[in-house]
């Protein structure tokens, strides 16, 4: 069972104390709880180690996110209620979606613990886990209907996790996926048109560079998936908590402050499916180097993609590991 099913589980004490909580123990980590507060907000109790607390972790207010270091804790749970200290972490929010974003980020920083975490384990892990919330109030880099894009590619892929490996760190960097030989590029279009914007460097890599251009249709119906939906979809084919930890610190970074109400749209899937198509940078109309003067930089430009031969997958099978992946 999931978080966000364990949380569906609870109901908000009824008290206006802030230190009383309804919650449930997560039974894979018996360290951890998830509950609730009397305003409806999930939060996530961890109990400290034996002896120890956790002193470089302090006091945070987020946008979204509150943390608290070793507060005495009432926990009504199963109809019985013990007093205890723990490190509470409260998402500010009873929005459905930012809920099912923050348990997916809770369950995935729960599973990269051990049964018996030591300290530094804790420390790193919640410092991570305060990042991702952290860039929630920056400035957005990318919209979400490319985010949403990117995300697609990954989790249609056959091997998400070789995806989320080369997937970029920044969201700003110039190729959406690079490994060094192979890189891919992903475009989306909401005009079903394959029309796009690429940079020079896009379409004029080094000779021994290839570079494949991924182009889809997008758009936003009620019963489409999210980004939330597509992280969570993700979050379940990969194993190696690193990458399920990088992908929710990219999904954050790329939203920043507009991620409350980008995390809501939802997009078509069929059409993303049925319209995903691979173009060879060496097949795409482009302005050729020779024509770019010397001094001239960060040429961009747009390509019509709609005559143009795409690749089969089963011809990139045996190619790099980025390609084959695929």
């Amino acid at each position: 069972m999931n978080l966000f099913e364990l949380f569906s589980q609870l109901t908000p004490p009824d008290t206006n104390k802030s230190s009383l909580f309804n919650a449930l123990t997560i039974s894979e980590s018996p360290f951890a709880k998830i509950g609730i507060n009397h305003e409806g907000f999930p939060v996530l109790l961890i109990s400290p180690l034996p002896g120890k607390t956790l002193p470089s972790i302090k006091n945070m207010r987020l946008k979204h996110l509150e943390l608290t270091n070793n507060i005495e804790c009432k926990i009504s749970e199963s109809d019985n209620t013990s007093i205890s200290n723990f490190t509470i972490i409260i998402l500010k929010s009873q929005e459905e979606k930012l809920v099912q974003y923050f348990l997916q980020i809770s369950d995935a920083f729960i599973r990269s613990l051990s049964i018996k975490p030591t300290l530094q384990e804790m420390l790193t892990t919640f410092k991570s886990f305060i990042e991702i919330f952290r860039v929630m109030s920056l400035p957005p880099t990318k919209t979400v209907q490319g985010l949403w894009a990117e995300l697609f590619v990954i989790h249609t892929s056959e091997n998400p996790q070789v995806l989320l490996s080369y997937w970029h760190n920044l969201p700003e960097e110039k190729f959406d996926f690079n490994a060094d030989l192979e890189k891919i590029e992903v475009k989306s279009s909401s005009s079903l048109e394959r029309i796009h914007t690429f940079t020079a460097d896009q379409l004029l890599p080094p000779d021994d560079k290839s570079v494949l251009v991924a182009s889809l249709f997008t758009k936003q119906i009620p019963n489409g998936l999210s980004v939330v939906d597509l992280a969570d979809l993700i979050n379940r084919k990969v194993k190696t908590d690193s990458f399920v930890g990088k992908l929710y610190s990219i999904v954050s970074q790329t939203l920043g402050s507009n991620v409350q109400e980008s995390i809501k749209l939802k997009f078509d899937p069929e059409l993303a499916k049925n319209s995903l198509r691979f173009y060879r940078h060496q097949d795409i109309e482009k302005i050729e180097k020779v024509h770019i003067p010397n001094k001239v930089m960060d040429v961009r430009f747009k390509s019509d993609l709609s005559t143009c031969k795409s690749i089969e997958l089963e011809f990139l099978k045996g190619k790099g590991p980025l390609f084959s992946a695929l």
